[in-house]
């Protein structure tokens, strides 16, 4: 594995920054999709809490390490890398999850709206 530089440091922190604004955004389900698919959500309800968690704590190695060169010869790059591959495996699997959500509400069409009778 190649030693990282503070370029690349500098471009990880910005990586990992998008990605737990990323994870912030709503990736909520409505009542009526959480109660026909339970299980999918929890999935992906887990898979968004791992990947803020990965991401928040990548995010943090990076920052030490960009600020403090002493601090980052004692952190692995083990330690950032496998906590941010696991961020980005998880937004790649909500970003499936939003893609196949949204195809699946455009073969169904249009939802007539409810009458308030």
């Amino acid at each position: 594995m190649r030693e990282l530089t503070t370029d690349d440091l500098g471009l990880l922190l910005s990586v990992f920054a998008v990605l737990l604004i990323a994870f912030g955004i709503d990736f909520h389900f409505s009542t009526k999709a959480v109660a026909q698919h339970r299980r999918a959500a929890w999935f992906f309800g887990i898979a968004t809490l791992v990947g803020e968690l990965m991401t928040a704590l990548a995010l943090v190695l990076t920052w030490v390490a960009l600020w403090s060169p002493a601090a980052w010869e004692a952190i692995d790059d083990l330690l950032v890398f496998v906590p941010g591959s696991i961020a980005i495996v998880c937004a790649v699997i909500l970003t499936v999850d939003k893609v196949m959500s949204r195809l699946e509400r455009l073969r169904r069409g249009p939802v007539p709206p409810e009458s308030s009778e």
